[in-house]
């Protein structure tokens, strides 16, 4: 190849560059689409702790004035929220990390520690999904000894990465458990009541998403949250809520969805109600660890 082609080649894919920047840019300024989602606000979450990062999981309190919070290294957080007058986070104070325990009760490590959805139970206890080796546990915390929810081998096929990624617990007890990769056009469900767990109706997806985690609002009905990773290393989020009737979701509804780049890896969902009773989505950003990534935390307002 000559120089000069060479040369061409280089100006080209510079210009290439910079255009899709651009572009980046401009849609990144009109914020992400809303489909029923405004954004509250936005929220760092930074600290010393070489143990603080890779957040997957979630729980706001229900006044938003606290929240708990699990990790890709298996540590419970639990920390308090400072907000402004409009109701957007203006500080989150760590008030505790506490060791999740395994179901022999020794503290998590490797293989037994990626924790990666949380979810509030209507009996107060705080469960955890765990990927790795994939099994659902209750905690009551500050008592960290942990109650299986499955016999050590039930999720045995799914042992590794990229299994049970999100955890929704319904007002009556019933626990949903959406595996990460689509399949078909479809996420794999599994139901579990009282430690039997079944297989669970197919949740539609599309688009090139992942599961990263779900829950079930006050309204009884399923919010998932969804991420895109584009060759360019950044992400897109996705918002959609289901009705989940007898043993099978419709299409789903999109809430909210962003542009490559607008937030992070987010992968833990709360929602919680204002104090004008309006429902709020608090999403949370898996850093991974990296120092290019940040810990966001975003909320958004949602409309029933």
């Amino acid at each position: 190849m000559t120089v000069s082609i060479k040369a061409s080649l280089c100006r080209l894919v510079a210009f290439g560059a910079l255009l899709a920047g651009v572009i980046w840019m401009a849609h990144a300024q009109q914020g992400p689409a809303d489909h029923g989602a405004q954004l509250r606000g936005t929220y760092v979450w930074s600290q010393s702790d070489p143990e603080f990062g890779g957040l997957s999981g979630l729980v706001m309190a229900d006044d938003g004035a606290a929240l708990h919070a699990v990790g890709d290294t298996g540590w419970l957080w639990h920390a308090s929220v400072w907000r402004d007058d409009a109701g957007a986070i203006r500080q989150i104070t760590t008030l505790s990390r506490t060791r999740l325990r395994d179901n022999h009760g020794e503290e998590v490590a490797d293989f037994r520690a990626d924790a990666e959805a949380l979810a509030h139970g209507p009996d107060g206890r705080l469960y955890v999904a765990f990927e790795g080796y994939t099994r659902v546990a209750a905690f009551r915390p500050p008592d960290m000894t942990p109650e299986p929810q499955n016999a050590w081998d039930r999720f045995r096929g799914l042992w590794g990465n990229r299994t049970i990624e999100s955890l929704a617990i319904r007002s009556d007890g019933l626990m949903l458990a959406v595996v990460e990769k689509a399949e078909d056009r479809a996420y794999r469900t599994l139901i579990g009541r009282k430690g039997d767990w079944q297989e669970g109706p197919d949740l539609p997806t599309g688009g090139g998403y992942d599961a990263t985690d779900a829950t079930f609002g006050p309204d009884g009905r399923l919010y998932l949250l969804e991420r895109r990773w584009t060759v360019l290393g950044r992400f897109a989020t996705r918002l959609r809520r289901f009705e989940m009737r007898e043993n099978a979701f419709d299409q789903g509804r999109t809430l909210l969805e962003t542009r490559p780049g607008e937030l992070g890896n987010m992968e833990g969902l709360s929602l919680w109600r204002g104090p004008h009773g309006g429902l709020v989505a608090t999403l949370v950003a898996d850093d991974n660890f990296l120092p290019f990534h940040r810990t966001i935390v975003a909320e958004f307002d949602l409309n029933d």
